[in-house]
């Protein structure tokens, strides 16, 4: 039953990816959600159903485009396999869950960041107060009401310190040192994940972010880094090793 749900998963998820990674381009650029139907980036043209099957289509078109023959961005292939995998993982690890379902509201924004952050260092507000509202919304149902409520607050002194290290950054570089989306970013995992595991999920987010800023350091001549998919991998490292960090957190907190 456990693989016929996950390959189900997998299949939606790949799905799903699509869409979003379609998003993660429209929303940055003004594009409507639902017109035009799918198109070529570069030639504009309307793609058949048979050019868009997630995963499929690009491995059969070679990467290109069927019209212009135009390479299609690795990044939108990336995003339907990622998509693909971590529904199914998600479900392999907590079952349906709370975490099930914080995981997967996070692996849905983490899609749409990746394109409109690396593509065009933008963080959509849209993506931030719907996966806010679903992650309050199975917070309810899932903890405790006092619990609810305390992620709630997290969620604001998370918003309020990213905020404060934006202002001393800004300060001492003397240039924006944090986008706005990060910030809010930030209080949406405050949400997800807790106060105490929110500077967990920002050091393993700034930690990625660094490797990746090495490793396109060649690449990067003008030295700005998306933090936004960062913050969000950090969160998701938080959440799939939480049996592993909150026994540490807790003795933290008993001292």
């Amino acid at each position: 039953m456990d693989v016929f749900i996950i390959v189900w998963l997998v299949i939606f998820g790949s799905v799903f990816g699509s869409f979003l990674a379609c998003m993660g381009y429209r929303i940055p650029n003004k594009i409507k959600t639902t017109y035009p139907s799918s198109f070529c980036n570069n030639c504009k043209k309307p793609l058949k159903w048979y050019m868009n099957i997630p995963i499929i289509s690009y491995i059969i078109l070679g990467g290109k485009c069927a019209y212009c023959h135009k390479k299609i961005g690795l990044i939108y292939f990336f995003c339907e396999l990622l998509c693909a995998i971590l529904f199914g993982f998600n479900y392999y690890l907590f079952k349906f869950d709370f975490n099930f379902f914080i995981s997967t509201i996070l692996t849905c924004m983490l899609i749409v960041t990746i394109v409109s952050d690396f593509e065009f260092y933008y963080i959509s507000d849209r993506i931030l107060i719907i996966g806010g509202m679903l992650i309050i919304f199975v917070s309810f149902i899932f903890l405790e009401k006092n619990e609810a409520l305390m992620r709630l607050v997290s969620g604001l002194i998370m918003f309020i310190v990213m905020f404060g290290i934006k202002l001393m950054g800004n300060r001492m570089f003397n240039r924006e040192s944090l986008g706005d989306g990060d910030i809010k970013l930030m209080g949406i995992i405050g949400l997800s994940v807790g106060l105490l595991n929110s500077f967990v999920a920002l050091f393993f987010g700034s930690l990625t972010g660094i490797f990746f800023a090495i490793a396109s350091i060649k690449n990067n001549k003008d030295g700005l880094i998306p933090f936004g998919p960062f913050l969000i991998i950090g969160a998701l490292m938080v959440v799939y090793l939480s049996q592993y960090i909150n026994p540490y957190l807790e003795q933290l907190l008993a001292i």
